[in-house]
Formats: structure tokens, C-alpha cells, sequence
């Protein structure tokens, strides 16, 4: 195998390796593949690709990649949590095996002289331990592993066993500025001030708000501006907040199961804020595509319409709204031209547009319209948006 072919294939099986919750690196040796992490290193046969690789094109090359990275994953688990100290994996390349027994007898002499030390009442030696990792290679490696998993759920696939490190859910809800708001840029942050004191309690979900999701330890959800000082520039007459969720939280968003309560807690929350547009989705944290999106809730037809344009149409990676064309429509900001434009739509004639996509219609909190779209299909919200925001005039590629 030549050079180059060697660093394409451990390149594209390093990136899918966060698929399947592992991580570490990986070398092509002659026609093996190794991989060397925080569990048994492990190396697997390559077969024909060796010869096939330059030969493939880009979507077979990516399914090899991922079956590859499966494999690597399974056997480095399977070694680790079955294989006795020190033994020798079948077909493993006898330096694999160095690793293990050293690791073995550093581990024997570590305690051999921490009993030493207890018996004559010293401070006992401390045990070796694996390097961690800084909290910026953490991050590094969450963006690769969400941006592989963004690129499966935008290629057609639904969302089905993808490590979920590096995404978060956010609630974003807006309500119109009155006279004594403050300031954009300087809205208040804390659950209690924007009346989701009763849902949220230090950083966590309160059993009331659901018990199920508030059992989850290790979810986070945090109150941030709705608005960056860009985006509040362009909707002067509204004020938002951001609830984003993350950890269990976000797992949970995921998850068809508890896709229901998620969606009843955005309508509690939306009701506690008193929003009359709200949006819920998910994204990758370190990216500003909303690109999973489940609900969008608005005080009427066109208001939900606005929710879905704006928190989804606007914030795709490919453009699906024209900002010229809205900025040309009639109203104080963005936000109000949307509602204006989609003045003349109803209940059905919504349900219509987006029902195309896999959306349907329903009635939230205080008669509220609310757009949802199903776990399975994680892009419907975004092909959705199109659709409605031809359907304002202000849609990319309209006649």
C-alpha cells in the first residue's frame, strides 16, 4: 500500500472511531490496522482494501471506514474485559502484548511496596495511573465525534446507536419587549427572573419539572441569552432566552422514548416564560447549525411559522432563508416581518406545508399552535423551513 492510501484509510476510521464511543489512534502496518488507546491495544486485518482503497468512491470509502472503527472498538472491548493479564490476542502483533504484562508487573511492585509502606505506617505509594486528558482535547475530540455524526443524519441516515458526545438541546423563547424590559444584550439569566424557577434549581431539572429527566445526575441545562448582540440588532422589539441542555439531558433528547417529555417540558417552560415563540432543537456545541429540530410553538399560526423560519431556516448551514428578502419585508425586525408575512396561513393550511416533511400540528399551552417533527428524522425541521419560508416570500432560489 502506498503512503498516501495508508494516511487516507487511518484518517477516516480515526474520525468514525467516536461512532462507537471509543477513541485512541490509529496506524496502518503493512495490511493491519491498529489501534492503540485507554483500553488493550488491539490491531485487525485490512484484507483487500489495501489494494481497493484509491479505487472506492467517497460514500463506500466512509461505510469502510465505519466498519473498520466497529470492528477496532469491538475488539479492543472484547480484549480488555476478557482476555486474562497479559495474554496474547490471537493474530495480535507480539509488541501488543508488551504493554499488558509490564503494566502488570508495575502493578504488582506498586503494591508490594504500598503494603510495605502501610505496615510501617508511612503514606503509601500512589498507583500508577493513565494520563488524562486536558479539557481541550476533550473538546476536540466531542466536535469530531458530533460533526460524524451530523454528516451521518445529513447523508439519510436517522438517528439510531451514535456516540452523542458534543451535542447539546437548547429551548430557545422569545417574547415581545414591553416598555420596561431591559436593554438587549443585558436580559436577565437566572431560571428564577424568567419565571422557570419552579423547573430549573442550580443548574438541574427539579423533580416537578419531570421526574424522569431530573433523575439524569449528570445532565446540565444553563440559562443563556437567546439573542446574540448581532442577532438582537436585527429583532429590536423581542427579548429571549436560551435553556440548553446538556449531558443526560441531551441524551435524552435523543432518545424516542423520552422525546414526549422533552416536548411536554419545552410547552411547561414556554408557558413559565410566558413566550409567544419557541423553538427546540439540537446542535453540534461548538457549531451554530440548528440542525435536530423536535418543536416549534407559537401564539398563533403565523407566529409558529416564525419560530420554525427563524430558529431553524435561519440558523441551517446551507441558507434557507434570503436575509435580503426579509429585510425587505414590512415590520421592526426579522421576527415581526415573518409574523407579518405569514399573516393570511392557518392551523391547516401550516399543517399542510409541513406535514410534507414529516411535521404535524397540535395545540400547546394557552391555545398555543406547536410544530412537531419525530426523533427519526432529524433534518425535517430544517427541510421544513424551506418549504414554509418560500411559502413567506422569502425563501433562497424563489422564482
Amino acid at each position: 500500500m502506498d503512503d498516501l492510501s495508508a494516511r487516507e484509510i487511518e484518517a477516516a476510521v480515526q474520525e468514525a472511531l467516536g461512532l462507537f464511543g471509543t477513541s485512541g489512534s490509529v496506524s496502518v502496518q503493512g495490511r493491519q490496522i491498529a489501534l492503540r488507546g485507554r483500553g488493550a491495544p488491539v490491531a485487525i486485518d485490512l484484507e483487500q482494501l489495501a489494494e481497493q482503497w484509491p479505487l472506492l468512491p467517497q460514500d463506500l470509502r466512509a461505510r469502510k471506514a465505519s466498519d473498520i472503527a466497529r470492528r477496532l472498538a469491538q475488539a479492543q472491548r472484547a480484549v480488555t474485559s476478557m482476555a486474562p493479564p497479559g495474554a496474547r490476542a490471537p493474530g495480535r502483533p507480539a509488541r501488543y502484548v508488551v504493554i499488558p504484562v509490564v503494566a502488570v508487573a508495575v502493578a504488582l511492585v506498586g503494591a508490594l511496596v504500598a503494603a510495605r509502606a502501610m505496615r510501617s505506617r508511612e503514606n503509601p505509594v500512589a498507583s500508577p495511573v493513565a494520563p488524562e486528558t486536558t479539557a481541550a482535547e476533550d473538546a476536540a475530540r466531542n466536535a469530531r465525534t458530533c460533526e460524524a455524526a451530523r454528516k451521518r443524519i445529513y447523508s439519510g441516515a436517522s438517528m439510531g446507536p451514535f456516540e452523542l458526545a458534543g451535542w447539546v438541546a437548547e429551548l430557545w423563547l422569545a417574547t415581545p419587549r414591553g416598555s420596561t424590559q431591559a436593554a438587549a444584550g443585558q436580559e436577565a439569566t437566572s431560571a428564577e427572573a424568567v419565571g422557570l424557577g419552579g423547573l430549573i434549581s442550580e443548574g438541574k431539572l427539579t423533580a416537578s419539572a419531570d421526574a424522569e429527566l431530573a433523575a439524569m445526575t449528570d445532565g446540565l441545562v444553563e440559562i443563556v441569552p437567546g439573542f446574540d448582540a448581532e442577532e438582537a440588532g436585527r429583532s429590536p422589539s423581542w427579548r429571549a432566552i436560551t435553556a440548553r441542555f446538556s449531558g443526560g439531558y441531551a441524551r435524552a433528547y435523543f432518545d424516542p422514548a423520552l422525546r414526549a417529555r422533552f416536548v411536554a417540558l419545552a410547552d411547561r417552560m414556554a408557558d413559565g416564560a410566558s413566550a409567544e415563540l419557541g423553538a427546540l432543537y439540537a446542535r453540534c456545541a461548538h457549531l451554530p447549525y440548528h440542525d435536530a429540530g423536535a418543536w416549534f410553538r407559537g401564539s398563533d399560526p403565523a407566529a409558529a411559522a416564525a419560530a420554525l423560519v427563524h430558529a431553524s431556516g435561519l440558523f441551517a448551514e446551507l441558507p434557507a432563508v434570503d436575509r435580503g428578502a426579509l429585510a425587505a419585508l414590512k415590520g421592526a425586525g426579522q421576527i415581526d416581518a415573518l409574523r407579518s408575512a405569514g399573516a393570511s396561513l392557518d392551523a391547516a393550511s401550516l399543517g399542510k406545508l409541513v406535514g410534507a416533511h414529516g411535521g404535524g400540528i397540535t395545540r400547546g399551552g394557552a391555545g398555543a399552535v406547536v410544530i412537531t417533527f419525530p426523533v427519526g428524522g432529524p433534518t425535517r425541521a430544517t427541510s421544513a423551513s424551506r418549504i414554509v419560508a418560500r411559502k413567506l416570500q422569502v425563501g433562497v432560489g424563489q422564482d
